[in-house]
């Protein structure tokens, strides 16, 4: 028996709007509501220009991260990019100091959802506001799946409804409004900038979840610079719409200054209307928070710069729980110390410090060698971009006011006297700042990828035997995938971790039945643990790296009446690159006799191959039966037979026949035959945009047969080929057809 190897994989199951829509959702959530009254009360007009100013800062800072997130797509995202480029040092700082800034977010989103709840029913805002936090951090220390997804559908509407606030109040602009520009002074615009800043939060968290971005090299580019540069669109335009209708000084005194235009516009439903949607983006802002919790201290803990108690996760719930404790706490605590304007500035101080290390970071690793820093993005603007950015930021951070850069300065010294006492020695990288400009720097080892040929993932310990046995048969390579399902608010890496340390309830059992299953022709053996967040996305991946040639998975029917669009088996049929073979029933001891309907389609012609190589290794005899209707002509009956006699004699080294059915049933045909086979095999070939993946035609075969069934199909996802092929195909049928017309005419 041959020896097997295991591999143990992270999954990728966030792609380019999954990443757009958390640095979206948490820039563009508490601060559009929040933000506008305060920065015109500081700044007037000139507020505008406030915004865009730290837009641009962010989209420079955003073009950096890429450049930086494509090189060290990893957990951690800012704290991981300083660390590795400046040492351990400046990592605890940044760590420290971006988990505490999220906080800062967090309870200034939980104060903006009470401000806004009080349109709907006036109460106590602080209570408001610790009940929501609460309440958060109650569904994310359970582990709500809806949690995370939920940001997506969130982002959506938000973004719906402010094109519609945008375009309706454009109408009643008044351009003298704008006038003066700078009736505060030029420095209040900067100073404002600085106090609006923590709005760009956003881009830090959406980098902390680099590591389970898949294709890294295209989406991480695109989602960072998109969300940039789409929150500072919307910003400057709801900027611009509230100065030109109200005037510099109209809505200043108000923390809801886009509800009450929206009051004036159009009554009370208008006002509920925005409120509405300001409490989904404040709720946003503030779940994303604690869901994020986790990120900045398990990278830390990961390089021995926080305790391993911080990430510990929920046996039960398998979530982060003390994270998720200590960040909502914290979160609930703040609103007590600080009113909503302190809040912004101390968030915005640090984003401004992260910002400007960033952009440093580029320009140190375009100058100096980081092994294994290979980034498959790089700035064209360099250096320009990054001085920028460092130059915008350093300019506002003395401009918030001496709490902010007390708070700055208290986070530099708490973060370095933390890897003092508890990480130097230890800490990951073992290297400095200096050590990298003077490129001292061991080079790391790269771990190569095992590859192979037939992946079967295991869910159910009672059909693992069947799937194994039937990859036994038809496959030279067999690697065994046992997914482990990680709840949104725990890191891939957490739930790795306690998976070795058992900590967590695992199942076992897939690994020990594999390593003890006995391969019958000595194939090379290989088990896979991944984890993910999805488990179709998992197996869809997995298969790519594997260059799998077929996935075999065990069928499952969904519930007898409802079609599941989203379950793991139609997920997959639906994305995968891979000819699939689903297995339902249980396989006999022993095969003596295939089934094979045949129709001619391609799926059929890999079922028909599949029955010859499983033939091959348990010498059993193949039937290939085709179904006509009684009512079709009798040449193309005839003509039926002959194809499957010239397709029964290319088939050698196993014994084969072949029928020709009448019946008006496809299903009652292959029912009836199938009972006297050990094994059906049918190529599915139901359309792509049937309301079922698997079709109803093999759904009502698998469902009735009393004897295992396998089903066959090679998915062909939608792609810029197929597009591109579907398109001059069109236009060549419409350029015949006018061809004909002159011809005609």
């Amino acid at each position: 028996m041959a020896p097997v190897e295991t591999t143990e994989r992270l999954g990728r199951s966030l792609g380019f709007f999954s990443t757009f829509a958390i640095g979206t959702g948490t820039m563009i959530g508490a601060g559009i509501f929040i933000l506008p009254g305060i920065a015109m009360e500081n700044a007037g007009s000139g507020a505008i220009i406030s915004f865009l100013l730290g837009g641009l800062i962010s989209i420079a800072t955003a073009i950096s991260m890429s450049e930086l997130a494509t090189g060290m797509p990893l957990a951690g995202g800012s704290y991981y990019y300083i660390s590795r480029t400046m040492g351990a040092a400046f990592g605890a700082v940044i760590g420290l100091g971006s988990w505490l800034a999220l906080v800062f977010k967090g309870t200034f989103a939980l104060i903006g959802l009470a401000e806004y709840s009080q349109i709907f029913y006036p109460l106590p805002l602080y209570l408001v506001a610790a009940v929501t936090g609460i309440l958060l951090l109650v569904i994310n220390y359970r582990g709500a799946k809806s949690s995370g997804s939920l940001q997506n559908i969130i982002v959506i509407i938000l973004l719906v409804i402010l094109v519609l606030f945008i375009g309706e109040v454009s109408f009643m602009v008044k351009p003298d409004n704008f006038f003066p520009v700078a009736s505060h002074g030029i420095t209040s615009i900067f100073t404002t900038t600085g106090i609006i800043f923590i709005s760009y939060l956003g881009l830090a968290e959406a980098a902390a979840v680099s590591e389970e971005v898949k294709n890294p090299s295209k989406n991480l580019p695109r989602a960072f610079i998109a969300s940039a540069v789409v929150v500072t669109l919307f910003y400057v335009g709801i900027m611009a719409v509230t100065v030109g209708f109200s005037g510099p000084e109209g809505t200043a005194a108000t923390v809801t200054p886009l509800a009450d235009i929206a009051g004036l516009i159009a009554g009370d439903t208008g006002k509920f209307f925005i409120a509405f949607a300001a409490l989904l983006a404040t709720l946003s802002t503030a779940n994303g928070a604690i869901l994020s919790s986790s990120r900045f201290p398990f990278a830390m803990s990961r390089d021995a710069l926080m305790p391993e108690w911080f990430v510990l996760i929920h046996k039960k719930y398998e979530t982060p729980y003390n994270a998720i404790l200590v960040t909502g706490s914290v979160m609930v605590a703040l609103l007590f110390l600080f009113d909503i304007e302190q809040l912004a500035r101390l968030g915005g101080a640090f984003n401004i410090l992260i910002f400007i290390l960033l952009n440093m970071a580029v320009i140190i690793l375009r100058k100096r060698t980081l092994p294994g820093y290979e980034p498959t993005f790089r700035d064209p603007l360099y250096p320009f971009t990054q001085i920028f950015g460092v130059v915008g930021s350093v300019l506002l951070l003395p401009l918030l006011g001496g709490l902010p850069l007390l708070f700055s300065v208290l986070m530099i010294f708490a973060g370095a006297g933390w890897y003092m006492f508890y990480g130097k020695g230890k800490a990951m990288p073992a290297y400095n700042l200096f050590d990298l400009l003077e490129n001292n720097v061991e080079r790391v080892s790269v771990e190569p990828v095992s590859v192979g040929r037939v992946l079967v993932p295991v869910s159910n310990p009672g059909h693992e035997r069947d799937l194994l046995k039937l990859a036994d048969f038809l496959g030279s390579e067999i690697i065994c995938l046992h997914i482990i399902e990680v709840p949104r608010q725990t890191t891939l890496n957490v739930a790795q971790e306690a998976y070795h340390e058992k900590k967590i309830e695992m199942d076992y059992r897939f690994q020990e039945d594999f390593d003890v299953y006995p391969a019958k022709f000595g194939n090379k053996r290989e088990f896979i643990v991944a984890f993910d967040h999805k488990i179709s996305n998992s197996i869809i991946e997995q298969a790519e790296i594997e260059n799998a040639d077929i996935i075999i998975m065990g069928w499952h029917e969904s519930k007898r009446f409802k079609y599941s669009l989203g379950d793991v088996t139609n997920d997959v049929l639906g994305s995968s690159k891979s000819q699939i073979a689903l297995l339902k029933g249980h396989l006999p001891d022993s095969i003596k006799k295939i089934l094979v309907a045949y129709n001619g389609k391609e799926n059929s012609v890999h079922g028909l191959y599949l029955a010859k190589k499983l033939a091959v290794n348990t010498g059993a005899a193949i039937r290939i039966i085709s179904i006509i209707s009684p009512d079709e002509d009798p040449d193309k009956k005839a003509k039926i037979a002959e194809e499957l006699e010239e397709l029964a004699k290319k088939i050698t080294l196993v014994p084969v026949s072949f029928k020709l059915l009448e019946r008006y049933s496809i299903e009652d045909a292959i029912l009836e035959v199938s009972n006297g086979y050990d094994l059906t095999i049918i190529g599915d070939s139901s359309e792509r945009f049937k309301i079922s993946l698997l079709g109803t035609l093999s759904q009502r075969i698998a469902r009735h047969s009393r004897k295992p069934v396998m089903i066959v199909k090679k998915s062909k996802p939608i792609s810029k080929e197929s597009l591109n092929y579907l398109l001059k195909k069109s236009a060549k049928k419409i350029y015949a057809r006018i061809r004909k017309e002159k011809d005609t005419n």
